[in-house]
């Protein structure tokens, strides 16, 4: 046996059970190499900071070259009432409710140690063996709230990163993902979820040398309520996404883009600002939405996400987005290497007007909401916060969601249109795209009075959809009924009744190989025909990760997808 070459000792591995790899291990010394590496048992390990010696101790020698995924969960100490109320009566009479300066920036030093940490132990193993390859998950810390009132679970400040540049550079991370670890409901639940400042991704990803591929599943919001039929849950709803700091987490990731320089190495980016979208989904459609632009003229996110695309071979996004995120406002750009490109836009723009109406132009007017110092949360208690806790305490929390208004089905003419020509114009400067898909999900669920709509779809009470998707010659196509490859680039307009002017169909007809033939479809025929908005499933199974590229090393971690996006 110690004559085999180890190649071959290798392959013979590859075949084993795990039953049969433990038996091998004793065998010699290349059999015990080859049957740890088959069986998958040091690919991943689950960080802390009470085992970071466990984790030398196991990855210092050659065990370094099988690890592909560092998972690290950030924590925050729990709160609890009774305690603080017994250190400082006086301090916690101005700060049952809200955090106090002085708690934000406690909680950011601890995040920041935490990132630290995790840079220092793998910095560490990197001097001591050769550089590895693998994939580095940081989870939002999910803190325990006990005995306190439900204001101090509705927590819309970011987790801030202090001191980005002294963090050293680890050239053995060739991905990195920030997410959110599940779903916390704070108004049912003892928890609330801390979110992560966006600008994170950018400084962190920086540090980086050979970053291959950045992605994030992070609720970024846009100032959404849940459509709760008593008041005192509304207002306490809102507290988990306040306008000020939510707008002021876009701008300081837009300001990280300006001045970064990201690894040349960067291919690929998956980036989910709307995670859960089940909670970017069920909101009122009647709901006045936050202005995140002004006093800009276009959207400081959305155009720093172009920047970051510029450079990729796919992209994949979630996102609350204007014109500027794919083609800049003055002047053009160019995407050499782009092949794949999805993106899901939401039906609210940053203006806080919505790129979708409903029947007969119902909400068609809506106007953003100025945000000012209201925007922020109190640094102290105020009367109105008492209040709120009384009747809370008077009448309960009821969280049921009542007279839901979803009915924005039919596009703004008004602010569509231009947006779906810069997607177009940005896909003619991609001369390697195979496939883009740009695509809103959609619901209807309205009382009577807002309409009759089965003639936009036929299937009412399930996930909608409205988009378009773009397939190259010799591509696996959209999932339509049948069309699946072709010789000729393909064109599927899955707008319902809604068609484009013969400019904007003319930008469309401009993507991919001009002297390829194009083939335009219009609608499926299993929801209704060309008339009728399709249902969800095609769009859902056309994610650019995973399913249609199943050979892609990164994300390593694939338990996170799901073809489904709304469960």
């Amino acid at each position: 046996m110690d004559n085999l070459p180890q190649e071959l000792v290798e392959r013979i591995c590859g075949f084993l059970t795990p039953k049969d790899l433990k038996n091998t291990l004793t065998i010699s010394q290349s059999f015990q190499y080859a049957s740890e590496r088959a069986s998958g048992a040091y690919t991943q390990f689950d960080l802390t900071e009470e085992n970071a010696q466990q984790f030398h101790d196991i990855y210092s020698g050659r065990r370094w070259a099988y690890l592909r995924h560092v998972r690290f969960q950030t924590h925050v100490p729990a709160y609890d009432e009774d305690e603080a109320e017994g250190t400082d009566e006086e301090y916690f009479a101005k700060h049952h409710c809200r955090e106090s300066a002085e708690e934000l920036r406690i909680k950011d030093e601890r995040f920041t140690e935490q990132i630290k940490f995790v840079f220092d132990t793998l910095k560490t193993l990197e001097g001591n063996t050769s550089e590895g390859k693998l994939q580095l998950t940081i989870f939002a810390p999910i803190r325990e709230v006990r005995g306190s009132c439900p204001h101090r679970k509705c927590v819309s400040w970011r987790l801030h990163l202090l001191s980005p540049d002294t963090l050293p550079k680890l050239g053995s991370v060739r991905a990195l993902r920030i997410d959110d670890p599940t779903i916390i409901l704070p108004l049912e639940e003892d928890k609330s979820l801390l979110k992560i400042d966006l600008r994170v991704l950018v400084d962190l990803a920086m540090k980086f040398p050979r970053l291959e591929y950045l992605g994030c599943k992070l609720f970024a919001g846009s100032g959404w309520t849940y459509y709760y039929g008593r008041e005192v849950t509304k207002q306490y709803a809102r507290d988990c996404d306040r306008a000020g700091p939510l707008r002021d987490t876009r701008l300081e990731f837009a300001n990280a883009m300006e001045s970064a320089e990201l690894p040349s190495t960067l291919r690929q980016a998956q980036l989910d600002f709307l995670w859960p979208l089940s909670s970017a989904e069920r909101i009122a459609h009647d709901e006045a939405l936050p202005n995140l632009v002004e006093p800009n003229v276009y959207d400081p996110f959305s155009n720093s996400l172009r920047l970051l695309a510029s450079g990729l071979r796919r992209l994949e996004l979630k996102v609350v987005a204007d014109v500027s995120l794919l083609w800049p406002i003055d002047g053009a750009t160019s995407y050499p290497n782009l092949e794949s490109v999805c993106i899901l836009l939401h039906m609210s723009s940053p203006t806080g007007r919505w790129y979708f109406d409903g029947p007969q132009g119902h909400g068609h007017d809506a106007q953003g909401l100025e945000i000012n110092d209201q925007s922020y949360p109190p640094l102290e208690d105020s009367t109105d916060d008492e209040a709120l806790d009384e009747e809370a305490d008077d009448l309960g929390l009821d969280t049921e969601v009542i007279e839901p208004k979803e009915f924005r089905v039919s596009p703004n003419d008004e602010l569509l249109p231009p947006f779906l020509a810069a997607f177009a114009q940005a896909a003619s400067k991609m001369p390697k795209l195979k496939e883009a898909c740009l695509w809103s999900p959609l619901r209807w669920d309205a009382p009577e009075d807002f309409g009759d709509v089965t003639d936009v779809a036929r299937h009412t009470d399930c996930p909608l959809a409205w988009g378009i998707t773009y397939i190259a010659p010799r591509t696996l196509g959209f999932h339509y009924e049948g069309q699946h490859y072709s010789e000729s680039r393909q064109l599927f307009w899955m707008t319902g009744s809604w068609r484009p002017r013969d400019e904007l169909r003319d930008l469309f007809s401009r993507i991919g190989d001009q002297n390829a033939e194009l083939l335009e479809y219009w609608g499926l025929e299993a929801c209704g025909g060309k008339e009728k908005l399709p249902l969800r499933d095609p769009f859902d199974y056309f994610q650019i990760f995973d399913y249609r590229n199943p050979g892609s090393v990164w994300p390593a971690d694939k338990s996170f997808i799901t073809y489904k996006t709304l469960q």
